[in-house]
């Protein structure tokens, strides 16, 4: 996958040396105002390395927040999801519109999912047999990287169950036969399950499958095991709170003492090595606590006018050009390489993001003829026989509002999974999105709109076909009815 510059706008290290040994040789040899303005060059540059350290490390600040809220717990809670380190915290429940927790949530998976650190030794997790239910588990590293993914696209015959261990980089040993290695290049990280699930009335099949899972230590692999209870628990850590809001009423010196105080964050990639390089001419290290009080005013002040700089590059949306009104983030989503902006926009606006191979989830606010949804208009999404996502998963169609959440409606139904709608007798496919029913014969495709207002629309694919991922199908646009 071609890879874009590590910042957007960057310049490299070689070119920023370059440019300090050009300013040296010139205060030699040229006149005064010559000096000025190499000295004007250097600290232009020191100020952008100075964005590009707060864009770089982003990705982990957020990771360290979540692990903080959903494993500062004294046991797994399935009701919420969490669990503390190192154990796994399935999820049993599907949302539904008073569900605010998240936004854009999801009816298609139940989650299992744990934050874990394998500095000690290896994790090593048993998924039970599932047939030909769709599940992965991708594995992230603290910056937020996916570098590995489990389940059917990468494991033969994964329905009939395997093993798998999540390595830190230092670990050196064998693991048991059969057991697959999953090495990192951080010792914390996150696994972020995903089980298919078919409605309510599937839940208890759904947790029966989680209650097999199990995770343990490697040295208590095959003998008997009882995770311990959490007596490391902290009050003082934030709970309930959304993560990118409360790192962007951080200061700047609270933001650094979070980093400093994260898992891993020691711990660079394999591809950091120029970034490091760049933001050591500014005498930063992952390495070394930055103390800004102890600056002279000149670089604290950098440094404190960086943060909100680094903030408004991040908090944005990936820039995608949109096909019939739908825009699908293909490129830079789950394995970033140094590409740190890209990296950093997502732990911004979906931490957590598969990769495209296992999941692209296309979405859409407008008609046709580019005008917002609105619950004042009926409309349809044709799917022609030969243009049904094409995905070896499913796919499905969510309905949120604005804001991202459920909307109330008579029968529940928050989305539709593809694989269930009756289809037209030439194969196509209708999805009716309207507030009101549209009729006996067609509500088994019927997505309902809110009572009033604005809305817009996900088409989740699991597993989706090299033609979604490459951009050679597209959906179709909506159409006012």
């Amino acid at each position: 996958m071609p890879r874009r510059s590590k910042f957007r706008p960057t310049r490299t290290t070689l070119a920023l040396l370059a440019t300090v040994a050009v300013a040296a040789t010139a205060a030699a040899c040229s006149s005064d105002s010559s000096s000025s303005k190499s000295t004007s060059s250097t600290a232009a540059d020191s100020d952008e390395a100075a964005v590009n350290a707060y864009v770089y490390t982003y990705p982990l600040v957020t990771m360290e927040l979540t692990r903080r809220q959903q494993t500062n717990v004294p046991a797994p809670d399935p009701a919420k999801g969490v669990a503390p380190m190192n154990q796994l915290a399935p999820l049993n429940f599907l949302p539904d519109a008073n569900f605010k927790n998240v936004v854009r949530p999801n009816v298609d998976t139940l989650y299992t999912s744990m934050l874990f650190d394998v500095a000690k030794e290896p994790l090593v997790v048993t998924v039970p047999a599932m047939g030909d239910r769709y599940h992965l588990f991708p594995i992230l590293d603290m910056w937020t990287n996916v570098d590995h993914s489990a389940g059917p696209r990468t494991i033969d015959d994964a329905g009939k169950g395997y093993q798998f261990a999540i390595v830190g980089p230092n670990w050196k040993g064998d693991l048991p036969a059969g057991v697959h290695e999953y090495r990192l290049p951080t010792d914390g990280g996150w696994m972020l399950g995903r089980i298919q699930i078919d409605g309510a009335d599937d839940i208890p099949n759904v947790t029966a499958i989680q209650d097999k899972m199990t995770v343990v230590p490697l040295s208590s692999y095959n003998q008997p095991y009882s995770p311990p209870q959490n007596a490391d628990l902290h009050p003082e850590w934030p709970s309930n709170q959304p993560v990118a809001e409360y790192i962007h009423k951080l200061t700047p010196q609270q933001y650094w003492d979070l980093y400093y105080e994260s898992l891993s964050h020691t711990q660079a990639r394999p591809d950091d090595k120029d970034a490091l390089r760049q933001f050591s001419d500014i005498d930063w290290s992952p390495n070394q606590k930055l103390d800004l009080s102890t600056l002279p005013s000149a670089d604290r002040t950098r440094w404190e006018q960086a943060y909100p700089t680094a903030l408004g590059k991040i908090e944005t949306d990936i820039q995608n050009k949109p096909v019939n009104g739908w825009k699908t983030a293909r490129t830079d989503i789950g394995n970033y390489g140094t590409d740190f902006s890209a990296r950093a926009i997502v732990a911004y606006a979906g931490l957590g993001a598969n990769l495209p191979q296992d999941a692209l989830y296309p979405g859409t606010h407008v008609d046709d003829k580019n005008i917002q949804l609105n619950a004042d208009h009926n409309y349809v999404l044709h799917f022609p026989a030969d243009k049904i996502p094409p995905v070896h998963g499913f796919w499905s169609l969510t309905l949120y509002d604005g804001k991202g959440f459920f909307v109330p409606n008579p029968i529940n139904r928050y989305a539709l999974r593809g694989e269930r709608l009756p289809k037209n007798p030439d194969g196509s496919v209708d999805i009716y999105i309207q507030r009101e029913t549209p009729g006996p014969a067609k509500e088994s495709n019927w997505l309902p709109a809110p009572a009033t207002g604005d809305f817009n629309l996900m088409l989740r694919t699991y597993w989706p076909d090299q033609k979604i991922i490459d951009g050679t199908w597209n959906p179709p646009a909506v159409t006012t009815n």
